[in-house]
């Protein structure tokens, strides 16, 4: 009864399961059928997505070609760039380098332009400067042609034509210089006024002149001085001169040209003027014009002699006077002193208002009673008070003597040094210039030693004196002192 049961039961159930196994199996068949069907479509997605990969991986690999290509490309104009570039560097610095050469030599160039430009401008200012001492005919001439040249170097700054119309005009008045002609001037003579004169010009030398009436001859001569002073106007009237001149001139004009033998200063000095004046020169104006040429060094060493007569003078009225007194008051005061009227001495002591023995008359008595080395002192301090008023002056005139010969050399150097200007703008030619400016730088060294040398010996005499005035003082006072302490 139970297995009956039991299998009734074990085939319902077998049934049961078997109906819902094939359930399940209807369930998982479907389920298999969507997996399959999900499957194939995530397979095709797959080979779709695997397609599109290669397709991507083939377009990548074609794009990284091209871009392999380009960069290759990019990269060989990027070479040929740096290429051209270092090339157009390269060039650059050479360019620089060139244009820094042009620079330096524009500047050199430029330096040498104003360095000829200045050297010219120099030429002209010393030409300018020395025109005053040229012929006096050429001077207004010439300066108007040398400032018509250098405005013309202002004006076109081309030194080379400026220096060219320079030449030429230089060589113009060199052969106007080394020829004789005649010309019409106005002139200032030394002795007169404005004078128009026809003038026979003998180059840059001299020259003779005569008025309208051919009755005053006239000079042009150098007078050996520098400056504007070189030449001079002077009226000949020396009379042998003037009538031969007279006589000649109206010769040459009327021939045109200078002929026979033609009277002429070879000299060309203050001797020769003085004949060609007629008249002779006195010692005052030559001393004068001696101490005229000096120059500026002569004010000074002029005024040294008055101020040493002033201090000598001076000296011997101080001197002479002190001594007189102190003569005057040893014989009084020793004579009351030897009689014993020290109360007397005293009193005519106290009551001289000067001199310094009764001073030191009166210090020793007023210390009688304190012993002799006490009037001793008193009497050393009063010859130590009166010592430098007898000293006083007498060491300027030793500056003055030590001063007169320094201050001559000091003109000297200065006449040298005019003269060196002198030779360095005419040269050495003319003997009469180095003549001149050595007697001028001589003159102010001969004043100096001509007042030094008699300073020397008047300071010398004052100081002697001095001297015999102070040891008669000092002897003067030790009587006095040894009439006042007899015992000591």
């Amino acid at each position: 009864m139970n297995k009956i049961l039991f299998s009734i039961l074990f085939l319902t159930a077998t049934a049961s399961f078997a109906g819902k196994a094939e359930k399940i199996q209807a369930i998982k068949e479907e389920e298999r059928k969507e997996l399959q069907n999900s499957l194939d479509k995530s397979r095709d997605s797959l080979q779709e997505l695997v397609t599109k990969q290669y397709a991507f991986e083939q377009q990548a690999v074609e794009m990284k070609e091209a871009n392999k290509d380009e960069f290759d490309k990019l990269r060989e104009q990027q070479d040929r760039m740096e290429t051209e570039l270092a090339r157009i560097k390269e060039e650059r610095l050479s360019r620089e380098q060139s244009l820094a050469d042009e620079v330096k030599s524009l500047d050199a160039k430029k330096e040498e332009w104003t360095y000829l430009q200045n050297q010219i401008k120099d030429i002209f200012q010393k030409e300018a400067d020395g025109l005053l001492e040229v012929f006096p005919l050429d001077k207004e001439v010439r300066r108007a042609e040398l400032e018509k040249i250098r405005a013309s170097l202002s004006e076109h700054h081309s030194p080379g034509a400026a220096f060219g119309a320079f030449v030429n005009y230089r060589l113009a008045w060199l052969a106007l210089g080394d020829s004789i002609t005649f010309t019409k001037a106005v002139v200032l003579p030394e002795d007169g006024g404005q004078k128009q004169l026809t003038i026979s010009r003998f180059g840059n030398v001299f020259g003779y002149g005569t008025d309208s009436a051919a009755k005053t001859c006239y000079y042009l001569r150098q007078t050996g001085r520098l400056g504007a002073d070189r030449f001079s106007v002077e009226r000949i009237a020396a009379p042998q001169l003037a009538s031969k001149l007279t006589e000649q001139f109206p010769k040459w004009l009327a021939a045109g040209r200078i002929s026979g033998s033609v009277l002429m200063e070879v000299m060309q000095n203050d001797q020769a003027r003085m004949l060609i004046a007629g008249k002779r020169q006195s010692t005052g104006f030559a001393l004068y014009e001696s101490f005229a040429k000096g120059g500026w060094v002569m004010i000074p060493m002029l005024m040294l002699p008055f101020w040493v007569l002033y201090l000598m003078f001076g000296k011997i009225v101080q001197y002479t006077g002190r001594g007189r007194l102190l003569k005057e008051q040893y014989t009084v005061a020793m004579k009351l002193l030897d009689s014993k009227d020290f109360a007397g001495a005293l009193a005519w002591a106290k009551n001289c208002k000067k001199g310094v023995m009764a001073r030191i008359v009166a210090a020793s008595l007023e210390r009688q009673s304190q012993g002799r080395q006490t009037g001793e002192r008193a009497a050393y301090e009063i010859l130590t008070l009166e010592t430098p008023p007898l000293r006083r002056h007498l060491n300027t005139l030793a500056v003055i003597a030590g001063a007169a010969p320094l201050l001559g050399l000091l003109g000297t150097i200065s006449g040298m040094i005019t003269l060196f200007a002198a030779v360095t703008h005419f040269g050495t030619g003319d003997p009469k210039f180095l003549a001149g400016g050595i007697s001028e730088a001589l003159i102010t060294a001969k004043t100096g030693l001509a007042i030094a040398i008699p300073v020397l010996f008047i300071h010398d005499l004052l100081r002697a004196a001095k001297d015999r005035l102070m040891a008669d003082l000092e002897n003067d006072t030790i009587s006095v002192l040894n009439a006042v302490y007899p015992e000591e």
